[in-house]
């Protein structure tokens, strides 16, 4: 672009910032975005427009949103809280907040934060964000974590990520069908992800498909040299195979060897059954339905 357009598209985003000013919260926040190399100029406008135009809340979300994505994350909590004294429904300032803050790791604040922006306006991304908080930064949360990603793949089918830490929940409790159903379709979403092909890879030993997932696991490591990887997943592999091996009891007969179950565990496995019993008798809606919401199992 050469010197002429430069200024013409520095006037047209002061322009803009301009007529927000003038509409007050008619404001289409789309002035900052991730990776924007004029993100910062366009927070310096706002910042001028503010000092002249302190009561419009839709300036202050804009420049939370610039904050956040510039990383001034004191900042964009600072703006976005402005916004929520102002307008206390707003759900865009509840989730720039709720990221933000997580990012200065005011975790439990961020959760609040999460579930209001829920509240007031269900979005893919704060569902997502929730789940995101309730899998890295609190124990036994997975019920939780599951359903907010659930949700969010409800509103959004082709969310990589959603699917992504689904499969990762239901792999940790022994739900490998549905854990191997999500990993396929992260990997439909995001073929160039050498992990998504590992996943699905482990998913099929898991479920004793070895033959298949030894290809999928051979395609991830062509695709991911790391060693570190390998080791990962050969050693997730191993421990299928090592499960599979028959045990002594205490009588010196052998019999498979199982951990106690929670009720949460009884309860993902009944899903897991209505969810098989489904698909085997051909009712593939109903059965995609239960493997989406548990509720419909």
């Amino acid at each position: 672009m050469g010197r002429a357009g430069r200024i013409a598209r520095g006037i047209m985003v002061l322009v803009s910032v301009l007529l927000v000013a003038a509409c007050g919260d008619s404001f289409n926040d789309a002035y900052c975005e991730a990776n924007n190399h004029r993100n910062q100029q366009t927070v310096e406008h706002l910042t001028n427009v503010l000092e002249q135009k302190r009561n419009q809340p839709g300036l202050y979300l804009a420049r939370a949103r610039c904050h956040y994505f510039l990383g001034a994350y004191a900042q964009a909590v600072q703006d976005a809280s402005e916004v929520v004294r102002r307008l206390p429904n707003k759900a865009e300032a509840y989730l720039i907040r709720a990221k933000a803050g997580k990012m200065l790791g005011q975790i439990p604040q961020a959760l609040q934060d999460y579930s209001a922006a829920i509240k007031f306006q269900p979005t893919a991304e704060a569902h997502y964000g929730r789940g995101l908080t309730y899998v890295r930064e609190y124990q036994g949360k997975d019920r939780e974590a599951l359903e907010d990603f659930t949700a969010a793949i409800r509103l959004d089918p082709k969310h990589v990520g959603a699917h992504a830490f689904r499969a990762q929940i239901y792999s940790r409790h022994e739900q490998f069908q549905n854990a191997l159903a999500d990993s396929e379709q992260v990997l439909a979403l995001d073929p160039a992800t050498p992990n998504a092909y590992c996943n699905v890879g482990f998913a099929h030993y898991a479920l004793g498909h070895d033959a298949e997932g030894r290809k999928f696991l051979t395609t991830c490591y062509q695709k991911d040299s790391d060693p570190q990887t390998r080791g990962y997943y050969e050693t997730e592999v191993n421990k299928v195979l090592y499960a599979r091996k028959p045990k002594r009891n205490s009588g010196g007969s052998y019999v498979a060897e199982g951990a106690v179950k929670t009720p949460y565990d009884r309860e993902m496995e009944r899903q897991q059954n209505v969810y098989e019993s489904l698909r085997n008798s051909g009712f593939n809606d109903r059965a995609e339905a239960c493997r989406v919401d548990g509720s419909k199992c």
